[in-house]
């Protein structure tokens, strides 16, 4: 045999001793890798029922979570907007005395709320009351301490706001003898009397109303707008008695001392001072008054004492107008003061001026068919 044969027969046997490690270790490294999955057997249920029961508390699980989420949630940002008025109202709009206690702050927190944001001066008074209690009997505050008075006082305005106004002169007249006791040169002082006078003025008892405006005119210094309104509400009362004498140059000082920018106040006066001209018989001058007036309302018709002023005004010069025989005038001026008291929700006024101003068209429709 030659060597070539010996060679080529030496290479034939060593490829098949090889062939066969070769496709062990290729098939022992794929082994690590593939995995036989086996399929699952398909889940049949033979009680639909129960399938039913599983599904329902699986969701009532859900939506008890999302129910609980909720709720916390709305809870706390409801704690968060009820903390953060508290801090909003003592920090910003109405501080409380540091004296009073936390009870006594939330309380007038509230009453703030009732006669700010969402007025009810019937529980805001309440609120008031009970803090001013906590005050005298459990922090055993003086009757004459500055906070105490404070308190009288936010709850005289509320009680007079209420409609309760025999309560009000009450807090106001305690509350004024608590200052001149301490000998308080105040005009918290000066203007407690003025509400006092005012309140007898409404409920007609015109002796004490006159000693308190009086009063209050007599000490009034350095404070031309809060003299002005004493002198004319001084002037209403005489006018109300009937004493124009003594009305008239309280009405004149009044209007001269009024300030520029308080046009409201200037237009009050001058319609006092036309009923008084209409009064005494003088009706040219009162229409000339009421036309002032009504010009110095519509300066600032935003302003709710222009828009009251401007309704009576309207109406008093269509009356006097009416009397003039100048009919079509006084319907315009009926017809403006009907606009003012709506602009206001005057109920009670505005139901009179639509009279007033249904009863002139009337006469005019039938003087009409009269003239046809």
């Amino acid at each position: 045999m030659s060597i070539a044969r010996i060679a080529s027969a030496l290479r034939t046997s060593a490829k098949k001793t090889s062939q066969p490690c070769l496709n062990k270790r290729f098939f022992n490294t794929r082994s690590k890798h593939l995995h036989r999955t086996e399929p699952k057997e398909p889940n049949f249920s033979t009680n639909p029922y129960k399938e039913a029961m599983d599904r329902f508390k699986d969701q009532a699980k859900m939506v008890g979570k999302m129910t609980g989420y909720t709720i916390l949630s709305m809870t706390t940002a409801i704690a968060f907007v009820w903390q953060s008025s508290h801090w909003y109202i003592e920090y910003v709009m109405h501080p409380t005395p540091s004296e009073l206690g936390y009870q006594a702050r939330n309380l007038l927190h509230g009453a703030y709320i009732r006669e700010s944001i969402a007025p009810d001066f019937e529980v805001a008074s309440f609120y008031v009351r009970e803090a001013l209690r906590i005050a005298l009997e459990e922090k055993h505050l003086p009757e004459s301490s500055p906070t105490v008075i404070e308190l009288r006082l936010r709850l005289a305005h509320d009680e007079a706001h209420a409609g309760n106004l025999l309560e009000a002169i009450t807090e106001y007249t305690r509350a004024w003898k608590l200052m001149l006791d301490v000998h308080e040169q105040s005009v918290r002082l000066i203007q407690a009397a003025k509400h006092v006078g005012d309140l007898y003025l409404r409920i007609g008892d015109f002796a004490h109303a006159e000693e308190f405006l009086a009063w209050s005119l007599h000490h009034v210094q350095d404070q031309p707008l809060l003299k002005s309104k004493i002198t004319l509400n001084l002037a209403s009362l005489y006018a109300m008695q009937r004493n124009f004498k003594l009305a008239l140059p309280l009405l004149s000082q009044s209007l001269q001392s009024v300030p520029d920018e308080d046009v409201c106040l200037k237009a009050i006066v001058q319609n006092q001072l036309s009923e008084v001209m209409y009064a005494l018989g003088k009706t040219d001058e009162a229409m000339g008054w009421a036309q002032a007036a009504l010009e110095s309302c519509a300066q600032n018709v935003k302003d709710q004492d222009c828009l009251q002023c401007g309704g009576v005004a309207s109406n008093n010069l269509g009356k006097m107008l009416e009397m003039k025989a100048e009919f079509e005038k006084a319907l315009e001026h009926y017809n403006q003061a009907v606009t003012y008291s709506m602009s206001v929700h005057d109920s009670e006024s505005h139901d009179r001026y639509v009279l007033n101003a249904e009863r002139l068209k009337d006469f005019l429709a039938s003087k009409q068919l009269e003239e046809n």
